[in-house]
């Protein structure tokens, strides 16, 4: 523990010169001896767009700077020693110069001796853009009083895998902000529902607790083997229990790990897509997959490229749509995934299959997106027959998903708030945060299911939970239980064999979830549904009724390399499946 205070002093806080750079995170926490806050807080921060400084000065994604903080309004309210905000969703300033979009999570309020007649607050939050879903993680901090704040210091210091932006964002500065009082009855309300939300949090532990003789080697592969360098976290979820390493940055571990909201890019597709699927077919009591997407998305309407495709093709990602390695005889499911750069370069096949697909991935709105994935060319071979991976095809199941809902509810149903309020809210997943598309006209949006979904270590634990408990909440049957046990049952492999393996055989992909094969200590084999995000981002459902999680910066070369079932093991290793 650092002390006494050396940095983010109260005078340095008061008095801000130039950042000379960013410093150990354990100056962001209190600094024993600390106490109880000694001034409450209802303010609304108005800060404007702030240069930041950074190791990547002057770089512009889609005409946007990437070291320009964004403006932003902070609504914040403490209560019981808790820096509580008020807008806990995607914050955007769409029409100012940076790239950024904001995302704020609860932190901490408290008083050091050293701060004198001020309080001090610690904010964590994360900066991450509506076109991505890796996520940049920050903290703020600053003074304040009954009626003014000091200036406020921030710093960048980890992040899930990038796409757009160069990798190893790391950036810092003071921002200045206009301070106004708000109403105590709507900060009593986000304290009073924040308090609730405490109350669903499961306890946190280290994972180190479980090592042993039996797991030492294991422990050793998660923190030291291949991919400990690129990881954040690792983490178990055991008897209502959380347990995590600590999240590692590049100034010392992160002080509010459960603040953090994870990025996790394609795990989305599971923990969204599918999720909204199950949704879906328990409201309407018949599977959803069967449906053509040509009979509810309009642009899809007489391409004959689309005819017989369903949403269960979607979901299984075989349209028989693409271009990249026409041979389907051998699986190859990343054959069409090429969205890389120098992938453009290889050959002209590449180029297309790069083109077609950043064409999608750019278009802003929910029309041009869709005329842009229906633009693509077909394979030879009909749909269901050869999975291929493709971004495209689980964001045109979701917004068919959504098109369905519609007609079944009525045109103002929008499948997000289905989930949220129906699915997530219930199952103790607060404050989600979901990506969609960008409309003129906010009751347009489609949300993104093949990525775009951001989450905590409690919003996982949650959303395991749910589905180990075959989609019921107590007495509530929420999801379909029969279609939620044969897209995450472990006894039978499912769906289309892609050419990637485990040590113990080839891996599957069926229902936006990937299925890897797995030889128990005991003997047995199984499949283990596994949601997977870019950059090596992992959920995954175990047979002992275990959560296991992983969230990292895979580069694009090691993603593939990395051993998805490391966590698998320590499991079956700790209760045996």
């Amino acid at each position: 523990m650092i002390n006494p205070r050396t940095q983010l002093t109260a005078d340095q806080l008061q008095k801000p010169g130039i950042a000379a750079g960013q410093v150990d995170n354990a100056f962001f926490a209190p600094i024993e001896p600390a106490g109880e806050a000694q001034h409450g807080l209802a303010a609304s921060i108005a800060i404007p767009q702030t240069p930041m400084q950074s190791n990547q000065p002057g770089v512009k994604v889609n005409g946007k700077a990437i070291d320009v903080f964004p403006a932003v309004i902070l609504r914040l309210s403490s209560s019981e020693g808790d820096l509580v905000p008020l807008d806990r969703g995607l914050l955007r300033d769409s029409d100012g110069d940076s790239y950024w979009d904001l995302t704020l999570s609860p932190g901490k309020v408290f008083f050091e001796a050293s701060d004198g007649r001020w309080s001090r607050a610690a904010l964590p939050f994360q900066l991450s853009n509506i076109f991505e879903n890796d996520t940049h993680h920050g903290i703020a901090t600053f003074l304040f009083n009954e009626t003014d704040i000091s200036s406020i210091f921030f710093q960048i210091v980890a992040e899930t895998k990038a796409f757009l932006v160069p990798d190893n964002l790391l950036a810092w500065g003071w921002l200045e902000g206009r301070v106004q009082s708000l109403g105590l009855d709507e900060c009593d309300l986000a304290c009073k529902a924040y308090r609730e939300e405490k109350r669903d949090r499961l306890p946190m532990k280290s994972l180190n607790i479980w090592h042993s003789q039996a797991t030492e080697d294991l422990m050793r592969d998660i923190g030291q083997g291949f991919g400990s360098e690129t990881s954040i976290v690792n983490g178990l979820v055991k008897d209502q229990v959380i347990y995590a390493t600590p999240c590692r940055t590049a100034r010392g571990d992160y002080p509010y790990p459960r603040s953090m909201k994870f990025g996790i890019w394609s795990a989305t597709k599971t923990a969204f897509c599918t999720i909204a699927y199950l949704r879906l077919a328990q409201v309407m009591k018949e599977d959803p997959r069967s449906y053509e997407v040509a009979t509810l998305l309009p642009e899809a309407r007489g391409n004959e490229k689309w005819a017989g495709i369903t949403i269960g093709h979607c979901m299984d990602m075989a349209t028989g749509i693409g271009t990249g390695a026409q041979n389907g005889t051998e699986p190859n499911v990343f054959g069409d995934y090429l969205i890389e750069p120098w992938q453009s370069r290889e050959s002209e096949e590449g180029l297309n299959t790069y083109n077609h697909y950043h064409n999608w991935f750019l278009a802003p709105s929910q029309h041009a997106k869709n005329l842009a994935a229906f633009a693509c060319p077909s394979y030879p071979w009909s749909a269901g027959a050869v999975a291929r991976y493709r971004d495209q095809d689980l964001y045109i199941a979701g917004a068919a998903l959504d098109a369905l809902l519609k007609l079944h509810r009525g045109p103002d149903s929008r499948l997000w708030d289905m989930v949220r309020d129906e699915v997530y809210e219930p199952a103790g997943i607060h404050h989600a945060v979901k990506f969609h598309t960008i409309e003129s006209d906010p009751a347009s949006e489609a949300p993104l299911t093949d990525a775009g979904l951001l989450l905590t270590m409690d919003d996982v634990a949650a959303l395991g939970k749910l589905i180990l408990d075959d989609g019921k909440i107590q007495d509530q049957q929420i999801l379909d239980p029969q279609l939620l046990n044969g897209i995450f049952s472990f006894d039978t492999n499912k769906g289309l064999p892609t050419g990637t393996y485990t040590e113990h055989g080839q891996v599957y992909y069926y229902g936006a979830t990937w299925h890897l094969p797995y030889q128990s200590r005991g003997g047995q084999k199984m499949w283990i549904p596994t949601m997977r995000g870019y950059g090596g981002q992992y959920i995954q459902i175990l047979p002992n009724r275990t959560i296991s999680f992983r969230f990292g910066f895979d580069s694009y070369e090691t993603d593939e390399r990395y051993d998805g079932l490391k966590l698998v093991r320590l499991a079956d290793a700790i209760d045996p499946f």
